[in-house]
């Protein structure tokens, strides 16, 4: 397979993505959520979860080798560890007490909108953090120049607050690429480490820029990545769901990703699947502006069918011609 080079660095060979919150995700569905009364739902997917086994599991569906830094605990997490394997992405597993949270997404399909249930992740103390920047230095003593970290989703119980940006650190001081989403605080922090890529919606970008969603709307998200930028990263991505998105590349140049051609029942997780569609193309070799379009595909595919990050690539081929770039 061809791999691609970005500004100041080697090909893409290969994503490592880091879950210390992760989770066993269901969706089901309903032919109408009312409150107070028994439904009997029609389960449509369970998959291992959080924002970062969607993405690696997106990456690994698109051809791309994936591997995960994944923090787990009880049954649950020893299911998770399987489903992984079963599907090729090699973990280094960070075990902790108790067990992996379930999370539950309801679709309502008279009204056609979801309803999510998040349980509290497991407490993550300093000796289980610690052992998550071991199993990272670990991960980046092979191969750092053609490595993609993504650093994503929500922090556990007990993480250190600025865990983000420890970990983001580690990836540039080792030569490796550190690709953060991430919002509030834990967004400000990570900006600090100066990670490659700052992948976010309009409401992280608005709260960390100190903008309206309206404004960063209202400029296409172009505004608010050349404010991400200003405050660290390299390349930084603003997306506005179905509407498209904005980016200020790895060279500072302007662009815009057009909306999308079909709007599916199932959004959870497509920023996963961006982010992974986004690696993908870079190792296939893309620019960082064409990389950022088929992500947007892989988006729009993941919204089209149940389960976070379960797409049909089929989708992707089909949707990509209908989405557009544009330089500024």
């Amino acid at each position: 397979m061809k791999t691609g080079s970005v500004q100041g660095f080697g090909p893409v060979r290969r994503l490592v993505c880091v879950s210390v919150n992760s989770a066993i995700d269901k969706t089901a569905a309903v032919e109408r959520l009312v409150p107070g009364e028994i439904h009997r739902p029609e389960l449509l997917s369970v998959v291992p979860g959080g924002k970062p086994l969607n993405v690696a599991r997106s990456a690994r569906a698109l051809g791309l080798d994936a591997s995960a830094i994944v923090v787990l605990g009880g049954h649950a997490g020893d299911w998770i560890e399987e489903q992984l394997a079963a599907r090729g992405i090699r973990t280094r597993a960070v075990r902790v007490s108790g067990e992996t949270r379930t999370c539950l997404s309801i679709l309502d399909r008279e009204r056609g909108g979801l309803t999510e249930f998040y349980e509290t992740g497991l407490e993550l103390g300093p000796d289980g953090w610690a052992a998550v920047e071991e199993a990272l230095r670990l991960e980046l003593a092979s191969d750092p120049s053609g490595t993609l970290v993504a650093i994503t989703g929500s922090l556990p119980p007990g993480a250190p607050l600025d865990g983000y940006c420890r970990l983001a650190r580690m990836v540039r001081e080792r030569g490796a690429r550190a690709a953060v989403d991430v919002g509030g605080a834990h967004l400000v922090a990570a900006l600090a480490a100066e990670p490659w890529l700052a992948k976010v919606n309009a409401r992280e970008a608005a709260e960390a820029c100190g903008l309206t969603e309206g404004e960063v709307a209202a400029a296409s998200g172009v505004v608010a990545a050349r404010e991400l930028r200003r405050r660290g990263a390299t390349t930084a991505l603003v997306t506005l769901g179905v509407a498209g998105a904005g980016l200020v590349d790895d060279v500072g140049r302007e662009w815009l990703i057009g909306a999308a051609p079909e709007r599916g029942r199932y959004p959870v997780g497509s920023g996963d699947a961006l982010l992974a569609g986004f690696a993908a193309a870079l190792a296939r070799g893309a620019s960082v502006a064409e990389a950022a379009r088929h992500g947007a595909a892989v988006a729009c595919a993941n919204a089209l069918r149940p389960g976070q990050a379960e797409f049909d690539p089929s989708d992707v081929g089909r949707l990509l011609p209908a989405i557009t770039l544009r330089a500024l």
